[in-house]
């Protein structure tokens, strides 16, 4: 990708909450060292489309990111996280995505301080920000907020405690079989 390309926000409205980079939250191991994706506050239920046409590689429940679906699209591999169902067209093994396409709808899955979207982006096999290619705002100036518009830092910057790990997610939440496998390397 050339970084002129424009992708579809995967949710509307959109801003990012949590930026791509360096990021340490006290107490919560669970959510590493490094962002390597932004965070997009919406409400429960909301649809989330798909940035580009593509195909899907893999629907999986995978720790932090909760219900995810990792989808190739042209020049990049997204991962779109913490989903509450995917839609029944993908979990029961369609592959082919239009751009726009609903995905699923945003849940609580995953290591979340509320309902959002992670939006990951991977070019060559190594993670790149995905912010310019979706043209889209910071939240509130540069907070992490809550989808309630409400701060989740302290005055002096801490974390809130708010932040909960979900539990497993029931087969009835939408959770579909690995469509195929790829490899996605953190480095």
């Amino acid at each position: 990708m050339g970084g002129s390309e424009r992708l579809l926000p995967p949710v509307s409205p959109a801003c990012v909450s949590s930026p791509f980079g360096p990021r340490v939250l006290p107490g919560r191991p669970q959510a590493g060292t490094y962002h390597y994706g932004i965070d997009l506050p919406a409400p429960l239920g909301a649809p989330v489309r798909a940035a580009a046409a593509g195909w899907v590689l893999r629907i999986e429940r995978h720790g932090p990111g909760g219900l995810e679906m990792l989808v190739q699209h042209p020049g990049f591999v997204a991962v779109y996280s913490h989903f509450g169902t995917i839609a029944p067209v993908f979990a029961e093994g369609s592959r082919v995505v239009a751009a726009g396409e609903r995905l699923g709808v945003v849940g609580l899955s995953g290591v979340t301080f509320g309902p959002h979207l992670y939006f990951g982006m991977f070019v060559g096999g190594q993670p790149v920000d995905p912010a310019p290619y979706l043209n889209l705002p910071l939240c509130a100036s540069g907070e992490h907020v809550t989808v309630a518009g409400r701060s989740v830092l302290s005055k002096d910057g801490k974390i809130l405690p708010s932040r909960a790990f979900s539990g497993p997610i029931p087969p009835s939440q939408g959770l579909g079989t690995t469509v195929r496998r790829a490899s996605v390397r953190l480095r």
